[in-house]
């Protein structure tokens, strides 16, 4: 399970948890209602003061609904997600698309006995050698299908035969 950083209290916010506590508990509980209400974690309310989030809830409950909330720290907002670079997207040309479409008609023939010098055999071995070479550029498997003629399977499954051989 991906572990993700908890935020934190203050120190300053977490003494005036700890002296609430100790000296007037329906103040602590308003202030801790408060936290919460600011969307802090029950986990980050609880550590500091070592009890369990349940606790922290039960606390949470037994403030008095009435109460004014006093001001609280705000929770830190995440950190920015890293932006990653959008991949250029490729194309065939007409004349690849077309080359690959004749290719794929010529291959469409060979069978388990086909002689390995026929025509088609040699058609299906460089429409493979294509594929993946499409492929390693950035093309998309509907996008050699489409100009193929085949389905993203059957694309697919040819890629698949190029790694094994």
């Amino acid at each position: 399970m991906p572990t993700t950083e908890l935020p934190a209290l203050s120190p300053d916010t977490v003494a005036t948890l700890k002296e609430l506590r100790a000296n007037d508990t329906p103040a602590f509980l308003i202030y801790v209602k408060a936290l919460r209400a600011a969307q802090w974690p029950l986990r980050a309310v609880s550590e500091p003061l070592g009890v369990s989030r349940t606790t922290v809830s039960n606390w949470e409950a037994g403030a008095a609904t009435d109460a004014v909330l006093p001001d609280v720290e705000q929770l830190p907002l995440a950190a920015p997600k890293e932006r990653t670079k959008a991949t250029k997207k490729v194309e065939l040309t007409t004349e690849e698309s077309e080359e690959l479409h004749r290719l794929t008609e010529e291959a469409a023939t060979v069978r388990r006995f086909t002689d390995a010098n026929s025509t088609s055999r040699q058609s299906a071995r460089l429409l493979e050698s294509m594929l993946y070479t499409y492929r390693e550029k950035g093309h998309t498997l509907t996008q050699l299908a489409k100009a193929c003629g085949v389905s993203r399977s059957a694309i697919a499954q040819r890629l698949r035969k190029n790694d094994d051989g």
